[in-house]
């Protein structure tokens, strides 16, 4: 595993961010220029999918995925965008008065600026105090789980880590540890007396580890009481509980539940991350070296042109894997709802202890891990063990050409076949080809690039001045955030594209279904058919 710059030679590059992947594949946006990777070699990540997994991308896909086919997708929380959905999220509260909705700001990390709200007032009240509200704060609210599984009183969720070896065909596993985050306070239904309890609703470690509460003690027993743990050890405290309510717990099925929720997300994401990938790796590809001047031109056998033009047209096709953090929550009835997904999962493992808790001489840290307060940090055994675990089963698997002869005993090979056929990975993978075929992110979305891939339903009597009228308004609106920071030439307008032929295939044929019109439009116009 290597991460320095001059490296040729390692079987498997690390990266920290796109940008340093495009540097690896030498791809001309690529900052800094370093030796391309091996053609054999692997490195540890997909263009484009840090953008993807972003919150408002992913609520943004999962919304349309959601409205498509709501029973495949049924564990994502119902979600509003703000400050563009205020007005329809203050409405829903004030038809709902028993829910609470959780505001998350985009782009946050960590619980940083997370709040609750029960009514459209405080809703306002909250927003307001929000010093960029309107003008650059955006946030992401979903309904709060009103009825989570809680152990010994206390709220949790748990990061799954999925390990993608390829996008097509697709290829992941399933890591069958994980870890279980715990809230430091009992739980109560939230109230306008509890709401601003961080310690009772968020589960989040880097928000929990500060509280008084917070129980750093052996977490692999079946009786601890640790505020993180491994998934492994969670599992036997369920089994102890359901059994003592009088209840069978299934492991396998809660496990099996847990796989759903991944491979059906994963085999949403597929066309859309592929997307990214085809456009980086075409024009990551390298360049044909020159041929010397013949002193005396022969003629060649026309075979021979002919194969020397398919050689340098062959594809350049990057060995990429990437470490996926999958966050769920449980409900009362075991079941998984989405939280999000993080394509930089943490790998720390290290835990801030205080001081007055440290053994004497421990030597004071002087970070702000802790808001200021004395503290050391020593090792996280739960840590060290799951994510010691799901690194080295990914390495692994890297080395075995992306699926090994034999899977890592913490691992399990996804069985995407047990969820086709994918009819959502079916239709955004002929989205995308129509998307490509209209010019991708640059023309996509201009009157031209539409009309010519729609050149067939426009011939089959779409007006071509409504379609005209529907590619402007899309050409100017849209909540979709770049993610500067990841520049690795994302190409997740393929979302926006498939939105945008909803529309047109509803006016198109305004007495069909949604997904039957839509369906309907990409039979009559997609490229690959």
């Amino acid at each position: 595993l290597i991460e320095d710059p001059s490296n040729t030679q390692a079987p498997i590059f690390f990266v920290w961010s796109g940008q340093g992947l495009l540097q690896r594949l030498n791809h001309p946006s690529g900052a800094e220029k370093v030796p391309r990777m091996p053609s054999g070699a692997w490195v540890n990540r997909f263009p484009g999918i840090g953008c993807i997994c972003d919150k408002v991308n992913m609520a943004l896909a999962l919304r349309l995925l959601q409205k498509m086919w709501p029973e495949k997708f049924r564990f994502w929380p119902k979600s509003w965008l703000l400050p563009a959905e205020v007005d329809e999220l203050s409405s829903w509260l004030d038809k709902h008065k028993s829910d609470t909705v959780i505001v998350k700001p985009e782009g946050g990390s960590q619980g940083d600026g997370i709040f609750l709200v029960q009514s459209a007032s405080d809703l306002r009240l909250k927003l307001s105090a929000k010093p960029h509200f309107g003008a650059g704060f955006g946030a992401l609210a979903q309904r709060y789980l009103p009825e989570p599984l809680l152990l010994d009183g206390l709220k949790f969720d748990l990061r799954l880590y999925v390990v993608v070896t390829s996008v097509d065909p697709l290829v992941a596993f399933l890591s069958r540890e994980g870890l279980a985050r715990f809230c430091t306070a009992q739980y109560e239904a939230p109230s306008a007396a509890n709401a601003n309890d961080a310690y009772m609703h968020l589960t989040n470690y880097s928000v929990n580890k500060k509280s008084t509460a917070f129980k750093d003690e052996d977490p692999f027993t079946v009786h601890t009481q640790a505020s993180k743990r491994p998934l492994s050890t969670l599992l036997l405290q369920m089994a102890a509980q359901e059994e003592a309510a009088g209840r069978v717990f299934d492991e396998d099925k809660v496990f099996r539940s847990f796989e759903e929720v991944c491979a059906v997300l994963l085999q949403a994401m597929a066309p859309v991350i592929k997307v990214t990938y085809d456009h980086v790796a075409k024009e990551s590809r390298p360049k044909a070296k020159p041929k010397p001047k013949a002193k005396s031109p022969k003629k060649r056998p026309r075979g021979d042109v002919e194969e020397e033009e398919e050689e340098e047209e062959e594809m350049y096709t990057p060995n990429c894997f990437q470490i996926l953090g999958v966050d769920v929550l449980l409900d009362s009835s075991l079941q998984p709802w989405l939280l999000e997904v993080n394509a930089r999962p943490s790998m720390d493992i290290s835990n801030p202890l205080r001081l007055s808790d440290a053994p004497p001489g421990t030597r004071r840290c002087v970070c702000r891990d802790m808001d200021g307060e004395e503290h050391c940090h020593v090792h996280s055994e739960v840590d060290v063990r799951v994510k010691r675990l799901v690194v080295d089963g990914a390495l692994r698997m890297a080395a075995g050409n992306g699926e090994p002869s034999e899977v890592p005993e913490s691992f399990v090979k996804m069985n995407f076949d047990r969820y086709s056929p994918s009819e959502a990975q079916e239709t955004l993978s002929a989205v995308a080809r129509i998307f490509q075929e209209a010019g991708g992110s640059r023309k996509a979305f201009t009157t031209s690039g539409v009309r010519r891939t729609l050149a067939n339903a426009v011939n089959a009597g779409l007006p071509a001045h409504e379609l005209d009228t529907l590619v402007t308004k899309w050409k100017h609106q849209g909540y979709r955030q770049d993610i500067h920071s990841e520049d690795d030439n994302a190409e997740i307008g393929v979302l926006d594209f498939a939105s945008l032929l909803q529309e047109i295939a509803l006016v198109r044929s305004k007495d069909e279904e949604p997904l039957d019109a839509l369906v309907s439009l990409i039979e009559l116009c997609d490229p690959g058919a």
